[in-house]
C-alpha cells in the first residue's frame, strides 16, 4: 500500500465559474513531486542504524536503489493536485511501524558485503542470492540469529541476520510544509487573477 497527499482548490477558486484551473493542477502536482524529492534529499531524520549504514556505506535515509524517489508521481485533476507513489514499503517508510516476519523471519542483509554479493549475482531475495552462491561453490550453516556463507577458500562470514520483527521510525517524505503551501497559493491566486481577466 502507498502513501499519497492530496491538495484540493481552495472554497474562493471554486467558486469561479468557467475557469480553467486544471493546469495550474496539472503544475502543482509536479511541485508536490519536486517537495518529496527534496526532502529525501536532504535527508528524514531519524538516521539510520549502525547495521543500515553499513549496509548501505552511508546515512542517507531513504535512498538506497532509487525505487522511492523514482516511484513518486504526480496526479491531477480539475480541482485537486497531488503526490504520490504505490510502492509496497513507502506507507511503512511514512508512517513507521513494526514489519512482522511470516515462516522463517525476516532476513536482514548481515552487512555490506552482502549487498554487494547481491549485486554481483543480480540477486532481489535472499533466496536468489543463496541460490547464486551455491552455484559458486559456497557452503552455509545457520546460527540462532544468521545465516552464513563460507566459500571454498574464504573465512566464514554472516550472510543474514534472521528476525522475527523490525521496527521502523516514521520518516516522513510526503506532506506539505510551510514553504510548499506558500507557493501553492501564490500560484492558486495568480491563476485566479488571470482566470478573472487579470492578465499575467
Amino acid at each position: 500500500m502507498g502513501v499519497v497527499i492530496i491538495k484540493s482548490l481552495p472554497e474562493f477558486a471554486r467558486r469561479i465559474k468557467n475557469a480553467d484551473l486544471e493546469p495550474v493542477m496539472e503544475h502543482l502536482s509536479r511541485v508536490l513531486v519536486s517537495s518529496a524529492q527534496k526532502k529525501i534529499h536532504r535527508g528524514v531524520p531519524p538516521e539510520n542504524a549502525p547495521l543500515t549504514q553499513e549496509v548501505k556505506r552511508g546515512n542517507k535515509t531513504l535512498r538506497d536503489t532509487g525505487l522511492l524517489w523514482n516511484s513518486i508521481a504526480p496526479h491531477h485533476g480539475k480541482k485537486w493536485a497531488s503526490a504520490g507513489t504505490n510502492l509496497a514499503y513507502a506507507r511503512i517508510q511514512q508512517k513507521g511501524g513494526t514489519v512482522v516476519g511470516r515462516g522463517r523471519g525476516l532476513w536482514i542483509p548481515a552487512g555490506a558485503k552482502t549487498r554487494r554479493l547481491m549485486r554481483q549475482h543480480n540477486a532481489q531475495t535472499p533466496g536468489e542470492l543463496i541460490g547464486a552462491l551455491r552455484g559458486a561453490g559456497y557452503s552455509f550453516f545457520s546460527t540462532k540469529k544468521a545465516f552464513c556463507a563460507k566459500s571454498k577458500r574464504g573465512k566464514p562470514f554472516a550472510l543474514f541476520i534472521i528476525k522475527r520483527s523490525v521496527k521502523i521510525p516514521a520518516r516522513p517524505f510526503l506532506y506539505i510544509d510551510d514553504e510548499d503551501e506558500r507557493l501553492i497559493n501564490r500560484e492558486i491566486r495568480r491563476a485566479v487573477h488571470e482566470a478573472l481577466g487579470g492578465g499575467k
